[in-house]
């Protein structure tokens, strides 16, 4: 189930060390941070947010090269560098105690920074990216295809080729050729085995959710994050789909907002 309306928040600017960063802040209680996936913005916890905000403080960021925050903001766009990024937005906010929710590939940006700072004391993976390459994701061909892209010559045809691609498989993506080729880069940088590791060694209480019929992260993939991430609830649908953050908003919000406070 969807809120009534989704959020219409304004969107704030933060000069951080590489640039200026957009992101949203609505709410107050237990500090909340969601990090979209590849591609993806703010835009994608719109439905979420207003089923948090009466009980959480929740913030929203645009990872660099997309929604509003330029690419230039922090130009490493592989895993480790934008969990790098989101730590530094949690430095220049001055935020502590801080539960941290990644959607798609954001769930993989989360459990990196997760990993590695106190400052974080609990996951949420939605819909996540898990150990293995999951249907949605072909790594080889995104390697392949980087090259290309940083061609002149072969750029136009590589960012209408993934354009196309990205909007035939449900993401809103706007015009920006960055936010094509940012997603390419960081799709091509994942390595899956790392994130494996990362996910072993991980200890903070982690909230694992996805739905049966996603089509981009099949339900193999997040049954084994079930059983690979810390202890902390489960939460499955039959339906809903990659974007359960909208599709069950309300649900998602029922489990984790008391979970979160306490």
């Amino acid at each position: 189930m969807q809120p009534n309306q989704p959020s219409d928040a304004e969107t704030k600017f933060i000069e951080m060390s590489g640039g200026v960063s957009a992101y949203t802040d609505e709410g107050s209680g237990p500090v909340l941070v969601c990090v979209h996936g590849m591609p993806g913005s703010i835009f994608d916890f719109r439905w979420l947010e207003p089923a948090l905000s009466p009980h959480l403080r929740v913030l929203r960021i645009d990872l660099p090269g997309f929604g509003k925050t330029p690419r230039a903001a922090h130009p490493s766009p592989d895993i480790e560098g934008m969990a790098d990024f989101i730590l530094q937005f949690i430095d220049f906010m001055g935020l502590d105690k801080i539960t941290l929710l990644g959607h798609s590939l954001g769930g993989a940006i989360a459990t990196r920074a997760a990993a590695i700072d106190e400052r974080i004391v609990a996951l949420v993976l939605v819909s996540s990216a898990g150990p293995y390459s999951h249907r949605g994701h072909f790594p080889k061909t995104y390697r392949f295809l980087v090259p290309f892209a940083h061609n002149p010559v072969t750029r136009p045809l590589i960012v209408s080729m993934g354009r196309k691609t990205l909007r035939w498989a449900g993401f809103h993506i706007g015009n920006s050729d960055e936010t094509v080729l940012t997603a390419l880069e960081c799709a091509a940088s994942i390595n899956f085995k790392r994130h494996g590791e990362t996910l072993k060694e991980l200890t903070k209480p982690t909230t694992v959710i996805w739905a049966k019929d996603d089509r981009i992260v099949e339900p193999r993939v997040s049954k084994i994050l079930k059983e690979t991430a810390p202890a902390g609830p489960r939460l499955h649908f039959d339906t809903g789909g990659h974007n359960i953050q909208k599709t069950r908003a309300i649900e998602i919000a029922q489990m984790l907002c008391p979970w979160i406070s306490n």
